[in-house]
């Protein structure tokens, strides 16, 4: 099975949105994902909006341009967002929830099209000029 970028983007762009989605849930209290181990209190509005308006952006920008260095960049952040998910799961309780595990599921879609997306080359339509 193949897919064009488009689909490639769109895939990509539909997960990101989803992952919005669930990120604002998150800060609104809609979602419980626990809280610091040390029982200390974590802002989640400000965490989840955050997040959400990132993830937001990411899906915006999948949908309306393709360009490999974005998505290198973006496919960067994502590593590191995906690592950071585990090294601080020490810090929560519980360390691993179901909205963190179901974002990070989700997240794999996400990374999958943006390795796509940077290591293939998008073919450029070239006008000829006819005598």
């Amino acid at each position: 099975m193949h897919f064009s970028r488009v689909e490639v983007r769109h895939i990509g762009a539909a997960a990101a949105l989803l992952m919005a989605g669930i990120y604002y849930l998150i800060g609104l209290g809609v979602l419980n994902v626990g809280g610091a181990a040390n029982g200390g209190g974590v802002d989640l509005f400000q965490f989840g909006v955050g997040a959400g308006t990132a993830f937001l952006a990411v899906g915006v920008l999948l949908a309306v341009t393709d360009k490999r260095w974005l998505w290198a960049l973006a496919l960067f952040f994502q590593l590191m967002v995906f690592a950071m998910y585990i090294g601080v799961s020490g810090s929560r309780a519980p360390a691993f929830e179901t909205w963190g595990i179901t974002l990070r599921v989700i997240q794999i879609v996400l990374i999958g099209c943006l390795t796509y997306l940077t290591l293939t080359t998008t073919t450029r339509r070239t006008m000829e000029v006819r005598s």
